[in-house]
């Protein structure tokens, strides 16, 4: 008699579960693949309403909003500011939220702790991509800021803010600046290069292990700050004088510039940094460098409302052309790869 076999061998089935395996290794980065350009589109997506709630502004305002105004208190002296993403929020769909934000002492709408305005987390300002550990973030004094992905241009240089080149867009003025205290906004015409030849504004990456590394090590003299990245970036700074580096980007480092030794190595660097002085070479870049967790460059929306993806190997030459307002260079897309 014989009998019809009706299961699988072991043999059998492991070489079913080893070809579904090679599959799923297959398939996995195609998967991811596809995510990613999904991120990537509704980063641009943030980038365009951005832009499209920068022209309306400057359409009801004759000006765009200046980077950060900022006051002075006497006689402590105490420095307290409204930045460019408070000034924009009834232009992206936040009127609520803008009706009651007080503008004579800014640092009142930290009150609520966690549910305080400045804690407020806005989708359209976060990309998809950005790896952000905590989102609002406590600064002490039961104080909560929520963090944005996005930096106005603020032209070849924006932080330390005094020493920003205010060649950009998007600057510190009033009476609180150290650069300029009797500026005024920009207006589009004041963009001589054009506005299809100037970034508005770029993203923020919120990774930088070995920057890490120096925050957790280096005591800041006071009234000075050296935060990871994932606690920087805050669109409501109310105060201080160093809010320019929350809210804006320059050209100062390279697209996705990090540091590249971690603390106990920074000796072998080039410049070395191993204490606060030293370190501020590396911080300063890292401060102002636009970047993202995209692969191979940044997104960002230019004046004219476009957006599009810049690779983090472009020149630097080219990212000054593009971050200057007025430096008399006419570029085209072959610039931007």
């Amino acid at each position: 008699m014989f009998f019809r076999r009706t299961a699988f061998t072991l043999i059998e089935l492991l070489v079913v579960i080893a070809i579904i395996g090679v599959l799923v290794g297959l398939l996995f980065p195609a998967v991811q693949s596809v995510r990613e350009a999904a991120r990537r589109t509704q980063c641009l997506n943030n980038l365009r309403q951005l832009g499209l709630a920068t022209a309306n502004f400057e359409s009801a305002h004759q000006a765009l909003p200046p980077g950060v105004y900022q006051y002075q208190f006497v006689p402590s002296p105490k420095y307290r500011g409204i930045t460019l993403f408070v000034r924009l929020l009834p232009y992206f769909e936040q009127v609520n939220l803008a009706a009651d934000w007080d503008f004579t002492d800014p640092i009142n709408n930290t009150v609520g702790g966690i549910d305080a305005k400045t804690a407020t987390v806005l989708p359209v300002l976060l990309c998809p991509s950005d790896v952000i550990e905590a989102n609002p973030i406590s600064t002490g004094s039961d104080r909560w800021y929520a963090l944005t992905s996005y930096g106005g241009n603020g032209g070849s240089r924006s932080y330390d803010p005094q020493f920003a080149s205010n060649d950009g867009v998007f600057f510190v003025i009033g009476p609180g600046s150290q650069t300029a205290p009797q500026g005024r906004p920009i207006k589009w015409r004041d963009i001589t290069d054009g506005l299809s030849n100037t970034f508005l504004f770029g993203e923020r990456s919120h990774r930088d292990v070995n920057h890490d590394t120096f925050a957790a090590n280096i005591t800041p003299p006071p009234g000075q700050f050296l935060n990871p990245m994932g606690k920087v970036g805050w669109w409501g700074n109310s105060g201080g004088r160093l809010a320019a580096g929350d809210v804006t980007l320059s050209a100062y480092a390279r697209i996705n510039f990090r540091v590249p030794l971690p603390f106990d190595q920074g000796a072998s660097m080039v410049p070395p940094a191993t204490d606060w002085n030293s370190y501020q070479y590396y911080n300063e870049r890292r401060m102002c460098a636009y970047g993202s967790s995209h692969p191979g460059g940044a997104n960002f929306v230019l004046c004219d409302g476009s957006t599009r993806f810049v690779s983090e190997s472009i020149s630097e030459l080219t990212l000054n052309y593009l971050s200057i307002r007025s430096d008399g260079q006419v570029l085209n897309d072959n610039n931007l790869n």
